[in-house]
């Protein structure tokens, strides 16, 4: 289930759990709650730029239960649908490989790593998901695409 409405709450929680990042600054956050009703993951968008059609998106979790194509669907609609983003983009550390395998698995490409990024020997790997690629995969028509 999706936790709406909250954008401070789960920009905080987010936070704790992404060390190179101090404050998202103006944002709009949504949470997946668990069925016991617990927050296990934050999405939190920021960086809005409604002119070039882009933002940047951080997720955190503490279960991997939250990436359920549901879930995710739902977290891509506020950019892609709502704002009319044609590019959402992320900012990681190279060392996280986990969150390197989150991203391919939603359906991120990686575009580039920029060295020293988040301090020395902390490099980040830029990613991003594009409206064709967001329609293709989660878009109204995507599950019958797939079944053709």
């Amino acid at each position: 289930m999706i936790l709406y409405g909250k954008d401070e709450y789960i920009a905080q929680w987010t936070l704790q759990f992404i060390p190179h990042v101090r404050s998202f600054g103006e944002c709009a956050a949504l949470g997946v709650l668990a069925r016991d009703g617990r927050l296990i993951a934050g999405c939190v968008y920021n960086e809005y730029r409604p002119r070039d059609g882009t933002i940047a998106v951080s997720i955190a979790a503490i279960s991997p239960m939250w990436a359920r194509k549901e879930n995710i669907k739902e977290l891509l609609r506020h950019p892609f649908e709502y704002l009319h983003c044609y590019r959402v983009w992320s900012a990681m550390l190279a060392s996280n490989e986990p969150a390197l395998k989150v991203n391919a698995h939603i359906g991120f490409k990686k575009e580039a790593v920029l060295a020293h990024h988040f301090g020395k020997k902390r490099h980040a790997v830029i990613s991003r998901l594009l409206r064709p690629d967001y329609d293709r995969l989660y878009g109204a028509h995507a599950d019958e695409q797939r079944q053709a």
